[in-house]
């Protein structure tokens, strides 16, 4: 019997991640993986319109239907709502993900990480759904502070960009440390993987083709690793509610 599971996603760069990341988890096994990407159009899912890139159907082992909320502040909100109608559909659990980087950080933080500041964060985000009815189906998830972050967080993937990208050249020319953890020491990854690839004359601007060259990079290898690296706990936590890893 198939798995169905529902993930909401702030934009296109986690769309495309998470999309691109269940290709690589399930090697492309239609009898492993299928899955659907949506992008609300209003205030339902049904009002929601199909976007590109479907796998197989939801025949397969897990199912999953990936939807773009196209708003970081209503992640949260949008999967409360429609949580009743995928229960119903015979889901068995909604996953949020967006990015910790936010006006509301900035406003709390001057633009620093602060380890109480995210706990709380995630606290807020927990309460809300057990105050909802829906602690046991719903699973709430940031990036700190970005999905980028995880990018940073398995650098062997820049010298496929560019093959001067070496842990050596960008700690001696950019001070970018590839053993160091990003969620804790950089505030917007973005922007520094922006700074790694015009260094080289390429660009990061979370455009669809950039954010699909550095997915091509990747294979389940380098998640695996990350996830039980020691880097980017936020993203040990997401593969586990993604894959029950």
């Amino acid at each position: 019997m198939s798995e169905k599971i529902a993930v909401f996603v702030e934009g296109d760069t986690e769309l495309i991640f998470v999309r691109e990341l269940l290709c690589r988890w399930y090697c492309y096994d239609s009898t492993k993986l299928g899955f659907r990407c949506i992008r609300l159009r209003a205030s339902d899912v049904d009002d929601g319109y199909p976007t590109p890139y479907a796998f197989g159907d939801d025949s397969a082992a897990h199912f999953y239907e990936i939807v773009n909320v196209g708003n970081d502040n209503s992640v949260l909100s949008k999967a409360i709502k429609n949580a009743p109608r995928y229960r119903n559909l015979g889901y068995s659990k909604i996953i949020t993900l967006r990015d910790m980087y936010c006006n509301n950080y900035h406003s709390l933080t001057r633009r620093t990480i602060i380890p109480e500041v995210n706990r709380r964060f995630i606290e807020g985000s927990e309460n809300t759904i057990r105050e909802k009815g829906f602690e046991n189906f719903i699973f709430n998830n940031f990036a700190i502070m970005e999905v980028e972050a995880w990018f940073l967080g398995m650098p062997l993937f820049l010298e496929g960009i560019d093959e001067r990208l070496t842990s050596g050249y960008l700690r001696e020319t950019l001070g970018f440390d590839c053993d160091a953890d990003p969620e804790t020491c950089i505030y917007h990854p973005a922007k520094e993987l922006g700074l790694i690839f015009n260094h080289v004359g390429s660009n990061y601007d979370k455009h669809h083709t950039e954010v699909h060259s550095i997915m091509s990079k990747l294979v389940r290898d380098d998640f695996e690793w990350l996830a039980i690296s020691g880097k980017c706990e936020s993203f040990a936590r997401f593969i586990g509610h993604l894959t029950s890893a």
